[in-house]
């Protein structure tokens, strides 16, 4: 090996000292950043892989509601809940068990169904249907304060109409026609002038009589 100069001698010392100083730390910086690339495109695999799975589970969710079959429906949107409770899907599967069991008069599935839900949805849209759908349930029970508590107010200002309207319904039912009287016209206060929902509610008001 050819021996080094004087300059070539001080600039290896150079490097070296500069190696000793800052050789780890660049050595940790590259191993961070390819851990972190790494880790990105594991968690878009495994993002992926989710998707596909929750996918498949949905799929026979699908089919189980399609065959009628409220018991099947119910155990497939289960295994979802426990395998991807976070995933979007899981809720509308939750959805379709609840309307097999109610279609089945099974009052207590749909409403636990429905409860899961309302609990575990990320989605307000989501929540407030559920929501509404699971007050129809609890009024089918004759569970009207239950009924009431869970209309209390909605996720999204968009369903602050339908909210209302449902209150109403309950509280005509229970039996306080004033009280639904002042939540069918805070119904009608809500919705838009072009709301087909409109006619509706006037319907029920008018049936409500002169009640006061």
């Amino acid at each position: 090996m050819a021996a080094f100069d004087l300059q070539e001698q001080e600039q290896i010392a150079e490097i070296k000292a500069w190696w000793a100083q800052w050789g780890k730390l660049l050595i940790t910086v590259v191993v961070a950043s390819l851990v972190a690339f790494v880790g990105q495109y594991a968690w878009k695999a495994y993002q992926k892989s989710q998707g596909e799975a929750a996918s498949a589970a949905y799929a026979a969710v699908e089919k189980a509601f399609q065959s009628k079959d409220a018991a099947k429906t119910r155990a497939a949107a289960d295994t979802m809940a426990q395998q991807q409770p976070g995933h979007a899907l899981t809720s509308r599967a939750m959805f379709l068990a609840a309307k097999a069991a109610h279609d089945g008069k099974d009052l207590a599935k749909a409403r636990s169904a429905l409860e899961w839900v309302v609990a575990h949805s990320k989605e307000e849209g989501m929540v407030d249907v559920a929501s509404l759908r699971l007050a129809a349930v609890m009024l089918d029970q004759k569970q009207f304060d239950a009924a009431l508590k869970v209309l209390d107010k909605p996720k999204s200002n968009e369903f602050g109409g339908q909210f209302a309207e449902a209150r109403g319904d309950v509280l005509a039912v229970k039996g306080d026609m004033p009280a639904a009287r002042k939540a069918y016209e805070r119904a009608l206060s809500l919705l838009e002038k072009d709301s087909p929902a409109r006619e509706l509610i006037e319907i029920k008001l008018s049936s409500l009589g002169a009640a006061k």
